[in-house]
């Protein structure tokens, strides 16, 4: 840590040297003055090393440890203690490193010597953290230690300069104090770009309200899954003309009306990725239906009141046909139920043959998925980019699959970039596979299949199929019941011996 101040002491001697030597005998100056050059060519190199290594922090410790010995004491347990104020003159060394300090972010350095959180009041005491970190621009203040009443010292760094923030609200949480400091973020962070707010509780006890007026710059904004959200906060957001990310929590009482009601014709304009979790899927789709502009890449969605099919057909209508990657999905509960009205055709899921660009799908605890082969050629033609596919059934279902191994060779003839499936199939007839007829190419990069409880018949001719259609498979997951599961964990032992048989022929 004393690298700095080392070469500023050797090219101090250096240029003295320069000069004397230079006055003694001035032929000998032009050899001084190289080395002079590369005295300042090394400290050059050395601000450039200390400048990397002090970007980016994951801790306060190391620059604590810059003071004076006698300002710090490290107790049992390896917790470093800020004893007393540091004084002027011992902030020297700390302002060295301190000012090259862009970033504190995650993760934290949980082996290394902690701080204890009763530093922070102590280091700020006689100087604000903008004086002492000039340069920063990003904070995830949840790497400091840092208490429940200590919690309000992150409004001492905001700033102009900072365009990324993280905090997490403490466990003892005092409303007034976070209102206070959501309240100064658009007054004093004006060019922030990145924001998220994350939580210790599971559901946090009152509702926030985010005011943007002061934050044009805002491209994404992620609130934890455990925060309730005001209405009037969702409209502030949407009318953001940069917000390009967005993840939220909407909870039973959240106002769909009042949106749909406020709402103008520029909300939205430049999502997208949309990520919610929520009380009812009425409710996602009353937030996607405000996007003015089709352009919504990436939707995750989560809720918790089982949908029937019109609003599960609703909300992909809505979503629009520029989507990338789609993943919904029912948080089951104990009165989840799989059968009618929640069993689920493929005309449910017809809008998204529009969606030519999807690269990933995963529907998860909808219902019964009641799907076909039909279905799946007619996905897989539809989503050639496709790289992930995952629809499952509540691990419950009756319903024996319609999905046989044919789909399967459909997905990988017209999907060369899938390196994923997740699908119950019905196994116990094995199509044939005319030689010389079937492209492998398309399957070079499928990796993965998740079979769940498919039905199988004669494990060593699936395990034959497996091998000529899907040639690279790493792994086979199955979540069956135990007779099930060993009838299937033989079709991969097989298939792991074709493999190597394969190898051996060098074919």
């Amino acid at each position: 840590m004393h690298q700095s101040l080392l070469i500023d002491e050797i090219l101090s001697l250096i240029i003295q040297f320069v000069a004397t030597d230079g006055q003694r005998d001035p032929k000998r100056l032009e050899n001084t003055s190289s080395l002079a050059r590369l005295a300042r060519t090394c400290r050059c190199f050395m601000e450039c090393a200390l400048d990397t290594l002090w970007r980016t922090q994951h801790s306060l410790s190391p620059l604590i440890m810059c003071l004076p010995r006698g300002t710090w004491d490290i107790h049992s347990g390896n917790i470093l203690y800020l004893t007393r104020p540091p004084a002027g003159s011992e902030w020297a060394r700390f302002d060295v490193y301190s000012r090259r300090v862009k970033s504190f972010s995650y993760p934290k350095q949980t082996k290394m010597i902690r701080l204890h959180e009763d530093a922070l009041p102590l280091l700020f005491a006689e100087r604000p953290p903008q004086s002492l970190f000039p340069s920063l621009s990003s904070l995830d203040f949840s790497i400091l230690p840092c208490n429940s009443s200590n919690f309000t010292l992150i409004r001492d760094f905001l700033s102009p300069k900072l365009t990324n923030l993280a905090f997490t609200l403490p466990r003892k949480m005092c409303p007034q104090g976070i209102c206070g400091v959501l309240e100064d973020l658009p007054q004093k962070a004006t060019h922030l770009e990145n924001l998220t707010i994350l939580s210790f509780f599971p559901v946090a006890p009152f509702e926030l309200n985010i005011l943007t007026h002061g934050l044009p710059d805002l491209r994404r904004l992620v609130v934890s899954s455990s925060i309730r959200i005001s209405t009037q906060s969702v409209l502030n957001i949407a009318s953001l003309r940069h917000v390009q990310e967005l993840a939220l929590n909407l909870h039973p009482d959240f106002k769909i009306d009042v949106l749909r009601d406020k709402a103008n014709n520029s909300t939205f304009p430049s999502l997208q990725r949309l990520s919610l979790t929520a009380y009812d899927l009425p409710q996602c789709t009353s937030i996607v239906s405000l996007i003015s502009l089709p352009q919504l890449e990436d939707v995750s969605v989560s809720y918790d009141v089982q949908a029937q099919s019109s609003a599960i057909t609703s909300f992909l209508s809505a979503i629009g046909t520029s989507i990338r990657s789609i993943s919904l999905r029912h948080n089951m509960r104990a009165n989840t139920i799989a059968d009618t009205p929640f069993v689920f055709y493929p005309s449910t899921f017809a809008p998204l043959f529009a969606c030519r660009n999807l690269r990933t799908i995963q529907v998860y605890n909808l219902g019964t998925l009641d799907l076909d082969d039909k279905f799946i050629i007619a996905a897989a033609k539809a989503w050639s980019k496709l790289e992930d596919i995952r629809l499952c059934s509540l691990p419950w279902s009756s319903i024996i699959p319609s999905i046989s191994l044919n789909a399967l060779t459909a997905l990988t003839q017209c999907c060369p970039q899938l390196t994923r499936v997740q699908l119950s199939l019905d196994a116990r007839e094995i199509p044939e596979i005319p030689i010389g007829s079937l492209s492998t190419v398309g399957a070079q990069f499928l990796e993965v299949l998740n079979i769940r409880d498919s039905v199988i018949g004669h494990t060593e001719l699936v395990a034959q199929f497996l091998r000529a259609t899907i040639p690279n498979m790493k792994t086979l997951y199955v979540e069956a019941h135990p007779e099930l599961r060993d009838k299937w964990m033989e079709v991969k032992a097989y298939y792991d011996r074709l493999s190597v048989v394969h190898i051996q022929n060098g074919s």
